[in-house]
């Protein structure tokens, strides 16, 4: 059963990021497994305070033992160093929560390789842009006389197209380096 309400509360609460608690939510919260679930998420702890102020608009209180409870256990997990890397990987955001050095390293490296992937995403992007661009300009060198301006532009694309190809090859090899700092 605890199995369930942690899944239900994390699956809520990944849809409701920044949504405040309705009064059925504050009067029937498991508020262990809400804190497991924001420190499994790697959220700060000022996540308290706003649960706080939401169920003190209905006169309620928060378990804030129960939830810290659960928080700092969702933080043992959120805080491995196999879980910086994917957190950094995905493009996630860190909010300082991790008192191991080793988590912030491994973040680093997969965010790191997430800008890269991105960077990478983006040139494909844009060379396909500029193959298109060629063709249609291909096209109408086939049927125009005046060629001097087309000609012009097809050296542009070509050009920014030989400095994208060159960059991704580089990005791929690995040799360009990132530094974050936290």
């Amino acid at each position: 059963m605890r199995y369930l309400n942690l899944t239900l509360a994390f699956c809520a609460l990944s849809l409701t990021h920044c949504t405040s608690l309705s009064l059925e939510e504050c009067s029937s919260s498991d508020w262990y497994t809400l804190g497991l679930a924001d420190g499994n998420r790697g959220a700060t702890a000022t996540r308290l305070n706003q649960y706080q102020k939401d169920c003190n608009e209905f006169n309620l209180k928060v378990d804030a033992c129960q939830w810290q409870q659960g928080y700092q256990q969702g933080l043992i997990n959120y805080c491995l160093p196999e879980n910086g890397y994917r957190v950094g990987l995905e493009g996630e955001s860190y909010y300082g929560v991790c008192s191991d050095n080793q988590f912030v390293e491994r973040y680093n490296q997969g965010h790191q390789q997430y800008l890269v992937n991105k960077r990478l995403a983006e040139i494909a992007d844009r060379l396909h842009t500029i193959d298109s661009e060629i063709s249609s300009i291909n096209t109408k060198l086939n049927n125009l006389t005046d060629k001097a301006d087309l000609l012009r532009q097809k050296n542009i694309l070509l050009n920014e197209k030989n400095h994208l190809l060159d960059e991704k090859a580089r990005l791929r090899q690995g040799n360009i380096e990132f530094k974050f700092r936290f």
